[in-house]
């Protein structure tokens, strides 16, 4: 769920399918255009787009299943964006024909591509110009000795984002 972003670029339309019903709503309130539940994908890419698929599509949980629900939704020449980092040992069904007859283009993004440094000043830049609204994406606080509870958040998708405080 990477919306936020979105407001400052030249995108229009943007459908989420996340499985868990909060953050669904909270991809609504960040501006997505629908937002559904993985098993819903390839009702609405057949619906909105014809059955051809999306040009776009952008993994953001890191888990396999959810890069294949991306590659089937994304059109063929389309490109899949994968910024989830998930584990060395979720690996990918995705053939040798597909990547090659279906000339779809996966995308890795490890903070953007850039420089680490470089891509944290230029969040803080976006967020002190009001590009970007971070604080709306803070959706639990929880002291140092509870970090368990904010990494249980995390797993839950309880959480959109969890600040751990350490004084």
């Amino acid at each position: 769920m990477r919306r936020s972003s979105g407001r400052w670029r030249a995108s229009r339309r943007h459908r989420t399918a996340d499985p868990t019903p909060n953050r669904r709503e909270w991809a609504l309130k960040f501006g997505a255009t629908e937002a559904v539940a993985p098993d819903e994908l390839t009702e609405v890419t057949k619906r909105v787009t014809g059955g051809f698929g999306f040009d776009y599509a952008f993994e953001a949980v890191g888990k396999a299943g959810t890069l294949r629900a991306a590659y089937d939704a994304t059109r063929l020449g389309g490109t899949v964006c994968l910024v989830g980092a998930g584990s060395r040992t979720d690996t990918a069904d995705i053939s040798m024909a597909e990547l090659v007859l279906n000339e779809k283009a996966i995308l890795p993004s490890f903070y953007g591509g850039d420089d680490i440094r470089r891509t944290y000043a230029t969040i803080i830049d976006l967020w002190r110009a009001g590009r970007i609204d971070l604080e709306s994406m803070i959706t639990h606080h929880v002291p140092l000795t509870d970090i368990n509870e904010a990494i249980r958040q995390m797993h839950t998708g309880e959480a959109l984002r969890t600040v751990v405080d350490i004084a």
